[in-house]
């Protein structure tokens, strides 16, 4: 009978491949760590600038179509913004156009926390139809005080009420009117920050990157001129 021998790997080999293979291993998973942390904070900050974007975009659009504003006036500025849209401007009784519903606009920063809003700070926007007008026998039929909102982001009977944005920390204020620019015609700036800081806006039960993720940080700054005459 004849005997064949075969070259084997020796323990010392083994071992080496082992601790290679394990090197790789903990690279590896090292490389995956740091690339998905990367592509959360990436989602993370697109997030809050495309929603924050969206925001200014809404604004922007219904502001260009106010007949009418009452918050913030003339030479003012706040973190309220309140106009009407197809309502005259001088007593608010009539439509300026009597194919469209006039509406009402009213967008608002709410730093209280709830359940919609964890961490204050919240963008909301408020909207609804303007109904009856007329003659206004009993004076003027929209005025200030004709805004049927009670608390920012909570929605009454007959309105709509949409967050446009988290996380917003205004640059001292929202929005700011001037009386009027060289053409005769009212402008609102608006001023927004987005601020988001995983070390403080961490949500129990999601993935923890209070350590290892980074603060986002965005402003955007425009200027409307309203389609109505100055004061």
């Amino acid at each position: 009978m004849t005997f064949k021998y075969r070259r084997a790997f020796t323990l010392a080999e083994l071992l080496i491949a082992t601790i290679i293979f394990g090197f790789m291993m903990t690279s590896m998973a090292g490389i995956y760590s740091t690339a998905n942390k990367h592509m959360f904070q990436n989602y993370r900050q697109n997030t809050i600038k495309s929603s924050a974007l969206v925001a200014m975009k809404t604004i922007t659009s219904r502001l260009q179509e106010a007949n009418r504003i009452d918050v913030p006036a003339p030479n003012a500025s706040g973190n309220t913004l309140a106009f009407a849209i197809n309502v005259d401007q001088l007593n608010g009784c009539y439509r300026i156009n009597s194919q469209v519903v006039p509406t009402w606009h009213y967008v608002c920063l709410a730093p209280a926390i709830n359940i919609a809003c964890p961490y204050g700070n919240c963008l909301y926007y408020h909207t609804g139809d303007i109904a009856g007008g007329g003659g206004c026998p009993a004076g003027p039929f929209w005025s200030v005080g004709s805004y049927p909102v009670g608390a920012c982001g909570q929605a009454v009977a007959g309105q709509t009420v949409t967050q446009l944005s988290a996380h917003v920390i205004p640059v001292t204020s929202l929005f700011s009117r001037t009386a009027a620019d060289v053409a005769g015609k009212p402008v609102v700036k608006v001023r927004m920050r987005v601020f988001w800081d995983p070390a403080t806006n961490f949500t129990p039960g999601t993935r923890d990157f209070r350590t290892a993720g980074q603060r986002v940080d965005a402003t955007l700054i425009t200027a409307v001129r309203l389609n109505v005459s100055a004061p």
